[in-house]
């Protein structure tokens, strides 16, 4: 009897690692941030694609997500949304990446350029055009995939640079990893 309460309970443990939201993103060095869970209903409601994203999480059985917006003055960055979003299978991740990427210019606008990240699984960087104007502001969008996780940082600021934005990435990468 106790060898069966064992196994039950640790057959418990692994459901609820395998469906709890992953862990917050760490926070960003100088600015204020917020952290809120991400379910499918809230990510599809936020896209240009509604029903199209929604059909990805559902087929890629979208488990749970974790987002931590950071905001503010800082010397690089002014806004840094990062989130962690788990899926069933590493195919599931991947599929949402592919779905972000052929999406990333709706509502970024055109790239300048997309790029490889050069770590995780499936990863790129997307710099979008921008509007072309003096006060234009940096911005990047970092994409990739480690196990089962779509991961994903959009960072801006006034000296963000593709090399400062893949050091936050790096970050996200090690402590999910």
């Amino acid at each position: 009897m106790r060898r069966l309460a064992c196994v039950l309970t640790a057959s418990l443990g692994l459901v609820h690692a395998a469906t709890a939201a992953p862990p917050p993103p760490p926070t960003v060095p100088g600015l204020e941030s917020r952290v809120r869970q991400l379910d499918a209903a809230s990510l599809a409601r936020e896209a240009v694609d509604h029903q199209g994203l929604r059909i990805v999480l559902e087929q890629g059985r979208f488990v749970s997500g974790s987002e931590r917006e950071s905001f503010g003055r800082a010397a690089i960055f002014n806004l840094v949304t990062a989130r962690v979003l788990r899926f069933g299978t590493a195919g599931g991740a991947t599929s949402y990446l592919r779905w972000l990427r052929g999406h990333a210019a709706a509502s970024l606008g055109d790239p300048v350029s997309i790029s490889p990240l050069g770590f995780g699984a499936d990863g790129f960087v997307f710099r979008p055009r921008g509007c072309g104007c003096h006060t234009g502001t940096p911005t990047y969008l970092i994409a990739w995939r480690r196990g089962r996780n779509a991961l994903t940082i959009v960072a801006a600021g006034a000296r963000a640079t593709p090399k400062t934005a893949r050091a936050l990435a790096r970050g996200l990468d090690q402590t999910v990893g």
